[in-house]
């Protein structure tokens, strides 16, 4: 169907609904009107509007009404999956297991190629757990399309409670790293470097806590899944110690992958329903759409600050592309092939991000965590001043920051 006005539209017992969004400009809302219904393992609250600017599912154990809204809408149902929740299931009962033993729950990585359900599914297992009382934590390494903080990045999430069906989970306690482009090629060393610095700082997060510790961890992963990409989710496993590998919708990688870590447990996942494969152009929108959120908030709510920083109160570091052929070998020797390099104020800065550093030296900066981000909306040579986009009033709470290649698109 195709939905140009409000419809309501009624979901039978034990379905899944998935709403396909063309708009992503203006989205679509959803309705509860009755019956139960849950989004991401997330129950629906009766008569609350949901607007969403992605596709989405709704699944019902019990058959639930719906009034939907939006433009270009598409929609089809089909029989509810229960591998998903028999997956959780499966986790629960490591969870237990973890629990009387004193040991580390289940830690998962989910793997596949782009757009096949990887983030829907990492969101439903965290959302599964929160609601009976666990605390997992929760690793994103899809710099692409990173669900806790802007492209770009990488970063750890502790979860503390279901997440807001829309919004997703509360990033207050999150560590964040920066690598600073869409794909993982364009500094594979960088990046590799990342991924183990995050296994240090991962488990330092499960001894911190016991039910952390026996909730376990979810991981997910970007979708480049040949070549260097490959490596990464063998580096992962490995710094990560990850005990389940779960592999949606590409079998070869399942058997590769099986292959190469033979005491590992894996799973195959078929795609998941309802997941629809977006194009170059959408998915750039995509990016640029949560730069923007970060700046103006949920639906842009809210308002950012601009504010004029001296050069001499920012020093700005990136990190180079090694030219050596990426191993793992050369990870215990990356000194050699890579640097941090200060960068000259221009205007050639111009709507680029700029991330934070909690770095108090500059020898630190390319592995520590950062705090928050800026965009450089003007510079001003003869005065010797950036104006800057922050979330955050002025001043800059650090002058240490990292730049990439990810800009703002927006005006």
């Amino acid at each position: 169907m195709e939905n140009e006005h409000s419809q309501t539209f009624h979901i039978d017992a034990y379905k899944e609904a998935s709403f396909i969004i063309q708009d992503s400009v203006n989205g679509a809302t959803i309705e509860l009107v009755d019956g139960i219904g849950e989004i991401f393992g997330v129950d629906m609250i009766k008569n609350k509007v949901y607007h969403f600017t992605s596709s989405f599912a709704v699944t019902s154990w019990q058959g639930c009404t719906l009034k939907l809204k939006g433009k270009r809408l598409k929609s089809y149902v089909t029989s509810r999956r229960d591998d998903i929740y028999n997956l959780h299931l499966s986790f629960e009962e490591d969870r237990r297991r973890a629990e009387n033993n004193g040991t580390i729950g289940p830690i998962a990585l989910i793997a596949g190629p782009t757009d096949v359900g990887k983030s829907t599914l990492s969101r439903s297992l965290l959302n599964y757990a929160a609601k009976l009382g666990r605390k997992p934590l929760y690793v994103d390494l899809d710099v692409g399309q990173s669900s806790i903080s802007i492209p770009g990045t990488i970063g750890i999430l502790p979860i503390d409670g279901p997440g807001d069906i829309v919004k997703g989970f509360n990033d207050n306690k999150s560590s964040i790293y920066y690598f600073g482009h869409n794909s993982p090629g364009f500094n594979l060393l960088l990046y590799f470097l990342l991924i183990k610095k995050l296994g240090e700082t991962l488990h330092h997060r499960l001894r911190s806590s016991q039910n952390s510790m026996c909730s376990g961890v979810i991981i997910d992963t970007c979708g480049w899944v040949t070549g260097g990409g490959y490596k990464s989710i063998i580096l992962a496993v490995k710094s990560f110690q990850v005990n389940l590998l779960c592999v949606i919708g590409d079998r070869r990688l399942y058997f590769d992958l099986k292959n190469d870590l033979p005491n590992v447990d894996a799973k195959f996942i078929p795609k998941l329903r309802g997941v629809i494969e977006r194009n170059k152009t959408t998915r750039r929108d995509r990016r640029s759409y949560l730069i923007q959120e970060y700046f103006d908030g949920p639906q842009f709510s809210l308002k950012s600050y601009t504010f004029d920083v001296k050069f001499s109160d920012i020093q700005i570091f990136r990190i180079s592309s090694p030219t050596c052929k990426v191993t793992f070998d050369t990870i215990n020797d990356a000194d050699r092939y890579i640097s941090l390099l200060p960068v000259t104020i221009s205007t050639d800065l111009l709507h680029y991000i700029l991330a934070l550093s909690y770095a108090d030296t500059p020898e630190a900066v390319m592995l520590t965590c950062i705090l928050g981000f800026i965009c450089v909306t003007a510079v001003d040579m003869e005065k010797q001043i950036l104006t800057v986009l922050s979330p955050q009033p002025s001043p800059l709470p650090r002058n240490f920051v990292l730049i990439g290649d990810v800009k703002i698109t927006w005006e």
